[in-house]
């Protein structure tokens, strides 16, 4: 039998953890169906206050989730791996079956 990783099994709860808090779920719904989205149209569809957002983006940035570029004054958010979107995608088709 395999010996586990450990540290594989931390990266993966991390991972988890972000996926566990409604915000982050809507911001990486956001993401899924835009190639990417500048913070300020992230707090305007949310309705969320600034420090909200950014704290929410900033624990989705450290998971690997998702990445920055800056564009002009702004940063513009994205998802990193497309399978981040199908996760997302099959959620919303186990959801919407109930």
């Amino acid at each position: 039998m395999n010996k586990l990783d450990a540290s594989k099994y931390e990266t993966m709860a991390e991972i988890f953890k972000a996926f566990a808090d409604p915000t982050r779920l809507m911001i990486l719904k956001l993401l899924s169906e835009n190639e990417s989205m500048c913070v300020c149209k992230i707090i305007d569809e949310l309705k969320k206050p600034q420090p909200t957002i950014s704290h929410h983006l900033n624990i989705l940035k450290k998971s690997g989730l998702i990445k920055a570029r800056k564009e002009g004054t702004w940063n513009h958010y994205y998802i990193v791996n497309p399978k981040v979107k199908n996760i997302i995608a099959t959620m919303d088709s186990i959801i919407n079956e109930n």
